[in-house]
């Protein structure tokens, strides 16, 4: 529903407009809860299971990497909701600032796992002729 209560061509009232949307993001949550909840099982079912292996891939991990790009993720997450927020509130600059902001941090979270993959395929890390482990 838009934030002026503006009622939408498709719903009767109001009130159907916020239970459609109500329902639409309890949907939503339940396909994440579901989606995330297996990803994470499998991946605990593995690291139980293959705890020799983890340990063994951990250590080729470049953590400062990781971390930078775990920020610059957080960092393009934000700049997207304020650019949501932006528009809501009809700041069409500031929409086009936060969106650019985005594309940015969104490149740079791509080179930084391009550096990241191609470490990976120069100690040949990754399935193929020359695999190691």
């Amino acid at each position: 529903m838009h934030r002026t209560g503006e009622l939408y061509g498709q719903y009767k009232t109001l009130e159907q407009q916020r239970e459609t949307a109500s329902l639409g993001m309890w949907i939503f949550l339940y396909t994440e809860v579901l989606f995330f909840g297996g990803l994470f099982m499998t991946y605990t079912l593995n690291r139980s299971a293959y705890s020799d292996v983890f340990a063994a891939a951990s250590k080729s991990i470049n953590l400062t990497l990781g971390a930078v790009n775990t920020v610059v993720l957080i960092a393009s997450s934000l700049t997207m909701a304020m650019s949501v927020w932006a528009s809501q509130i009809g700041k069409k600059k500031l929409v086009t600032i936060f969106l650019i902001a985005t594309l940015v941090l969104g490149s740079v979270f791509l080179g930084i796992k391009a550096i990241e993959y191609h470490e990976k395929f120069v100690e040949h890390h990754v399935p193929g002729l020359d695999f190691n482990f």
